[in-house]
């Protein structure tokens, strides 16, 4: 009998690369120029990964590390498991009112003259996706503190 993983290559190959091509190219929230100066992966080396080549274990790790939880989830999703922000001990609810406070404000402004244009529109998406990245542990109801309505 051949053993296999259980979770074969070609399909965290797939997975990996699809993760990848959500985030980073074109028209997304990072370029491939500045992912490998975050991660110190060569530029050629991060496109054959949406190409098909599969990172090693130190370069998926740096890719983790730079593109977030949201990134590491989908990878990760494969195996049915997920990713959260290691770093910061602030309760969701907190995060999620801080980073909809930020977009809301700079929804304000750029509304102010009753359109928002393109120029507007493509400074707003940084931000709209920096709140989907602290609103997805809220809504799968991941490590989420309540809030203490009788603190301060």
């Amino acid at each position: 009998m051949k053993n296999e993983p259980i979770i074969p290559h070609d399909l965290a190959a797939r997975v990996i690369e699809d993760a990848l091509r959500l985030r980073v190219g074109r028209g997304k929230r990072h370029s491939f120029a500045a992912l490998s100066d975050a991660t110190g992966i060569p530029t050629r080396t991060l496109e054959s990964y949406v190409q098909g080549a599969t990172p090693g274990l130190s370069g998926l790790l740096s890719i983790c590390s730079v593109l977030g939880p949201s990134f590491t989830s989908d990878v990760l999703g494969v195996c049915g498991q997920s990713a959260r922000e290691g770093s910061d001990d602030a309760p969701e609810h907190l995060r999620v009112l801080a980073a909809l406070g930020h977009l809301t404000k700079q929804i304000a402004e750029a509304v102010e003259d009753g359109h928002v244009d393109h120029r507007e529109a493509a400074q707003l998406r940084p931000t709209a996706q920096a709140l989907m990245e602290v609103l997805e542990p809220l809504a799968r109801g991941e490590n989420v503190e309540p809030i203490d309505r009788k603190a301060g």
